[in-house]
């Protein structure tokens, strides 16, 4: 038989080896296939090698199958998938040598004659490329032949790609990224190729979940998605398609999967896909975001935006009332967080945390009350607040007793009250943006 000699590269890392299906589904050979009735000695000839190659003796199937090779190419598909079967076995069976390397150029020539006379390129393109790349990784040439054939299949392919195919094509990029045959941004490309036909796929199968691992697992073991690798790929790109909501998702699902909720541009992104599709989930979404990066200012405005949905059930927007509270408060809003407070206990009146936050947002505010008497009327509407969310919420009890134990310090003493015209025990309403009713007590 005739040996064609193509290029030559290396055998193939172990984890590729593990990864790539050996050998092609075979279907059961009809007589008339392999027994053509026009063609008595192709027919002898495929009844021989037919013979031995079912008893895996590949050696005594090798001369009559390289006959019908070389003089019947087009009598039948299996003759190919067969082939590939046996070289493979060859292969495997031959030390480092010129004739292992021919075996593997005769098993290239077996792909590109079952594309000559069958086609099905995208199928028969991904298959030949992981043997070129199992085979021959360590040399670079080679390497990129094997990659520009896995990507063409994948682009022929789609989403009906076999799942050793984009590995490989992962695979193939990484080892010419290593080798600075590929930068970052391709690297990432290659990535968002596989991830995407992944995606597209119909349904949830245990092998798409293995494979979407593993390709996660290639990419970040190799750093490619990095902070400031994203912020290179993703920048030029946002900046051409800012309006693009694919692409704005993209970004945040990427970002999120690499850890970098910090990036400004996961932050950019975020708010331009709130801007085209708002909701409270995404709002409140962006609340945290923004909490996480210390802007106050941006967390409370849509804290605000998310608890304006009319369909959220009470008892989440007791949570985010309580939590658009607490941001009040921090960024110096202490009648904002009062009020917001109330809306919190008001969508739950179990919500010890809630009444915590009026408490504490009662003693912030007590300096706009006057005179140093007045401010500290307001520890006696916070205890009030204090003693509620003890009762409402036990596990709140030690807290609620220090704070307590606090107010009870700053509470008036006998005789300030005594001045003010007022008495133990009667009810007092607290001024300014308080405006609670309260019972007057003492220090002493």
């Amino acid at each position: 038989m005739k040996i064609a000699h193509i290029p030559r590269i290396l055998i193939l890392s172990a984890l590729l080896i593990v990864l790539q299906h050996t050998g092609f589904s075979q279907a059961a050979i009809t007589a008339k296939e392999f027994n053509p009735p026009d063609s008595d000695n192709s027919g002898k000839l495929i009844s021989t090698y037919r013979e031995y190659f079912k008893s895996d003796q590949y050696d005594l199937a090798l001369e009559s199958w390289c006959t019908v090779f070389n003089e019947y190419p087009d009598i039948s598909e299996k003759l190919y998938i067969d082939g590939v079967t046996m070289y493979r076995y060859f292969i495997a069976e031959t030390p480092e040598s010129q004739a292992r390397e021919d075996k593997i150029d005769t098993l290239m020539l077996i792909y590109d004659q079952r594309m000559t006379y069958y086609g099905g390129e995208g199928n028969i393109l991904g298959r030949k490329g992981s043997d070129l790349l199992r085979y021959r990784s360590s040399d670079k040439e080679q390497v990129l032949a094997a990659y520009g054939m896995l990507k063409r299949s994948l682009e022929i392919q789609g989403t009906r790609s076999r799942e050793s195919v984009m590995l490989n094509y992962i695979s193939a990029g990484l080892i010419m990224h290593n080798g600075s045959m590929i930068d970052n941004s391709q690297a990432l490309e290659d990535y968002f190729l596989v991830t995407g036909l992944l995606e597209q796929q119909e349904g949830s199968s245990s092998r798409k979940k293995r494979t979407m691992a593993s390709v996660d697992e290639m990419i970040q073991k190799e750093g490619i998605l990095s902070c400031e690798g994203l912020d290179l790929y993703f920048g030029p790109q946002l900046m051409q398609n800012i309006g693009d909501p694919d692409l704005l998702e993209k970004v945040i699902t990427s970002y999120t999967f690499a850890g970098c909720k910090q990036s400004d541009l996961y932050a950019l992104a975020s708010e331009k896909l709130y801007e085209i599709d708002p909701g409270p989930e995404s709002a409140h979404q962006l609340a945290m975001l923004f909490i996480s990066r210390n802007d106050l200012e941006r967390a409370a405005w849509y804290l605000q935006m998310a608890v304006q949905d009319e369909s959220l059930a009470n008892e989440t927007r007791a949570e985010w009332f309580y939590e658009l509270s607490v941001v009040s408060l921090a960024k110096g809003d202490h009648c904002g967080a009062i009020d917001f407070a109330r809306e919190a206990t008001i969508n739950r009146n179990d919500y010890g945390k809630a009444y915590i936050a009026l408490g504490d947002a009662f003693i912030a505010c007590r300096k706009q009350l006057g005179d140093d008497f007045h401010q500290q009327t307001a520890y006696w509407a916070a205890a009030d607040m204090y003693q509620v969310a003890s009762r409402v919420d036990p596990t709140l009890t030690e807290e609620s007793s220090q704070k307590l134990a606090i107010c009870a310090v700053q509470f008036p003493g006998s005789e300030d009250i005594f001045f003010q015209d007022l008495q133990k025990g009667k009810n007092y309403l607290v001024g300014g943006c308080i405006q609670e009713n309260t019972t007057v007590r003492s220090s002493n």
